[in-house]
């Protein structure tokens, strides 16, 4: 919002009676749909009746052509090139050596282990005095069984008066028949046998002779290499007559190298030293407890004697 509003005085007295009546017209007027069919018309009958052999040819020429990467490279390099001369004469025993310091140095073992002993000494220090006692308060308790005995029963109980006047010796003795009997022992022992002894009198002979036929048999390596031969074999005539004297001879050079065994070696000490110099009285005595402990050989004869 500015500052100082505008006077608006004069527009809210201002007499809209004064005004006088205006027809708009317009100076730029749209074609009708009709116009623009007409005219789409006439355009195509002169395209149709145009002729061809008036027309002159005509070689384009590239007013702006792209330029190469040599014109590029050109028009980076300056005009005047500086003067190299005073570098390549500079005497480099002139320079100063100066020590590289760290702006944000990352801290030592030593300033994080003082730290940790602070944070420890603040902890032990502090006045447990200060706290306030405050009583934990649930806000959805969970039904006790005897809540959830009490929305189990119904509202209107039924009438059980007849059951505790009920004439029990009316009742009828009956046994108790198992009609799905699991077998014994017995049963089972002589079921083996019996089925043993159909097995070994069963006649052999009886048996017809059948030929296994693979209906999906796998390749062989045969089948394999012709698959992976090309249908157009390439010309390797040149390969045999090629001359070997012309090659260069090329030293390899590794460019991830591997570390060397005093490298290695080093490593090892290190991480020694950190073992042999870590304090053991810090840890805890643990009693190793198996969930699901293996069974004895007792335990397993007597499983088997058992069956």
């Amino acid at each position: 919002m500015p500052d100082d509003k505008p006077d608006r005085s004069e527009v809210t007295k201002f007499d809209t009676s004064k005004l006088k009546h205006v027809e708009t017209t317009e100076k730029n007027v749209l074609p009708t749909k009709d116009v623009i069919k007409e005219e789409a018309t006439e355009s195509r009958a002169e395209v149709k009746t145009f002729d061809k052999s008036t027309l002159k040819h005509v070689q384009t020429e590239e007013k702006n052509p792209l330029p190469t990467p040599q014109n590029l490279r050109a028009e980076m390099m300056p005009d005047d090139k500086p003067d190299r001369s005073e570098v390549t004469k500079f005497d480099t025993s002139k320079l100063k050596h100066v020590e590289t310091t760290e702006k944000n140095v990352l801290p030592t073992k030593d300033v994080i282990k003082e730290e940790a002993t602070e944070s420890r000494a603040e902890v032990k220090s502090f006045d447990k005095t200060k706290l306030k006692h405050v009583e934990t308060e649930e806000k959805n308790p969970l039904p006790t069984p005897q809540t959830l005995k009490e929305e189990m029963r119904p509202e209107t109980l039924p009438d059980v008066s007849e059951v505790a006047s009920f004439d029990s010796s009316k009742l009828k003795h009956v046994k108790t028949q198992e009609k799905n009997v699991l077998p014994s022992k017995d049963v089972i022992k002589e079921e083996s046998i019996e089925s043993r002894a159909e097995v070994k009198s069963f006649d052999h002979s009886k048996l017809k002779h059948v030929e296994t036929e693979e209906k999906n048999p796998l390749p062989t390596p045969q089948d394999l290499r012709a698959e992976l031969q090309p249908d157009d074999k390439p010309d390797i005539s040149e390969v045999a007559k090629f001359d070997q004297t012309k090659l260069k001879h090329v030293d390899t050079q590794e460019k991830n190298v591997l570390p060397t065994k005093e490298v290695i070696k080093e490593e090892i000490a290190g991480s020694r030293a950190e073992v042999k110099s870590f304090d053991h009285s810090k840890l805890k005595h643990v009693t190793t407890e198996e969930k699901n402990p293996l069974p004895t050989a007792e335990t397993i004869k007597q499983e088997n004697e058992s069956k």
